[in-house]
């Protein structure tokens, strides 16, 4: 649970912030492990949307 409340807080914050989002996206592939990575991909999907389970023509039929 406190993990997911942690991924909706950063999910804000990139998407109030796209250009930290990509640098620190850039500094954890140089710098980081391939766990640190998937959580990070995973809050940056979550803040603009991607990886939701509708797809986009679900979208188109609302």
């Amino acid at each position: 649970m406190k993990d997911r409340l942690h991924d909706e807080v950063m999910a804000k914050q990139f998407h109030a912030d796209p250009a930290y989002a990509a640098e620190l996206l850039a500094e954890v592939r140089r710098n980081g492990d391939s766990a640190e990575l998937a959580i990070l991909l995973r809050q940056i999907a979550k803040s603009f949307g991607l990886g939701e389970r509708s797809s986009p023509a679900d979208a188109r039929r609302n």
